[in-house]
């Protein structure tokens, strides 16, 4: 979804000089496009690993809060227009996104075994027809290679007008200390509120993520204000600050090797890094890179064309994200047979790059538009 002009309009040569995007939102989700491809494609090559340069900073971590960012930005005003019709809206984009994940869910177990083979995919006759479309109708039906993300957009989306109430009467920090309550019982509860059945894997579960996707709905929403209070008169030490804070994090996540712990591992790494389920210090590294980024971003774009330029096919990806993500599933998941799990070489780093740039050719030329839904 596209963030309306009061929000933020930079002049950005090379991008539209007068726009009304928000280009660096833009951008900051097309490199979360560009880190689920190389994620999903080619994980140990090292073009993923040059992606993942914040290691502990996932594609799915950035889409997950950017895309309740954008929510918050786009349905404030929305919302000012007409509670009902956007409240509608927004619930008709969740029904949008399950058709998407039954789709992609059927799809991608018939080609099972046909087409190729991932263990961690079920195969449809072991459930028997009925109770498999029942399963993936509700949702509990979510196989690995990135069949299993978009039940929690359904879930995200489908409660949010709750999360615009509050808002709206003024109860964000009432949002917020749920948010945060939800995100730190599952630290001690990691399975409450799973509906995953228990043929799958991991998933996402939305009691652990909902603390990244609320807490950018209300940045979003209250986005003028943060961006008039707080970042414009601020703007340089936050670029300053942020930016150092998240160097020093960087060099330590990657300095801390067997032969170098500057920390208890077997103690703390449950508690910091973990993806699954969603821990706290994850959290905290992954608000502190993107607000970083974000600026880093903005100030790159306001130097001029050439930069500017080179961030367009990134925003390009960003303003097509569903879309991009839907084709990189097509892509990704018959590849990754090929290519995951290999050691790094010219092949693996060679398809792994092509990957990106066929997303971004299908995204830039909208093939199989409008049957595939953005």
């Amino acid at each position: 979804m596209a963030a309306a002009r009061p929000v933020s309009t930079v002049p950005v040569q090379g991008l539209a000089a007068r726009t009304e995007r928000n280009i660096t939102l833009d951008v900051l989700r097309g490199l979360c496009i560009v880190m689920m491809i190389t994620g999903h494609v080619g994980t140990n090559t090292y073009l993923n690993h040059s992606v993942h340069f914040l290691r502990f900073v996932s594609g799915a971590e950035g889409f997950v809060f950017l895309s309740g960012l954008v929510l918050g930005l786009v349905y404030r005003r929305r919302i000012a227009a007409g509670v009902a019709r956007a409240y509608g809206a927004l619930w008709r984009r969740a029904l949008t996104i399950w058709l998407v994940h039954v789709a992609l869910v059927m799809a991608g177990t018939a080609l099972n075994g046909r087409l190729y083979y991932h263990a961690d995919i079920p195969p449809a006759a072991q459930f028997g027809a009925a109770r498999f479309v029942w399963l993936t109708a509700t949702l509990q039906l979510q196989p690995g290679h990135a069949l299993n993300i978009l039940p929690l957009y359904v879930v995200l989306l489908g409660v949010a007008p709750l999360a615009f109430e509050l808002l709206r009467r003024r109860l964000s920090l009432v949002l917020l200390a749920a948010s945060v309550g939800g995100l730190v019982f599952v630290q001690y509860q990691p399975d409450a509120v799973s509906f995953v059945h228990e043929s799958c894997g991991d998933a996402f579960p939305p009691l652990a993520w909902q603390g990244l996707f609320f807490p950018g709905l209300c940045v979003g929403y209250h986005y003028r204000f943060l961006r008039d209070r707080l970042v414009t008169p601020h703007r340089r030490l936050l670029l300053y600050g942020l930016t150092g804070l998240c160097a020093a994090a960087v060099v330590a996540v990657w300095v801390q090797t067997p032969a170098f712990e500057f920390y208890d591992h077997a103690r703390w790494d449950l508690t910091l890094w973990n993806r699954h389920p969603l821990r706290l210090g994850r959290v905290a590294y992954f608000m502190v890179s993107i607000a970083a980024l974000y600026l880093l971003a903005q100030a790159a774009m306001r130097r001029g064309a050439a930069l500017g330029s080179a961030m367009q096919p990134l925003a390009l990806l960003g303003r097509n994200s569903l879309y991009s993500f839907i084709t990189h599933i097509a892509i990704a998941v018959p590849l990754t047979g090929v290519v995951a799990g290999t050691r790094p070489g010219a092949l693996s780093e060679a398809v792994t790059a092509l990957s990106v740039v066929a997303v971004y050719l299908l995204a830039r030329y909208q093939v199989g538009r409008p049957l595939i839904p953005n």
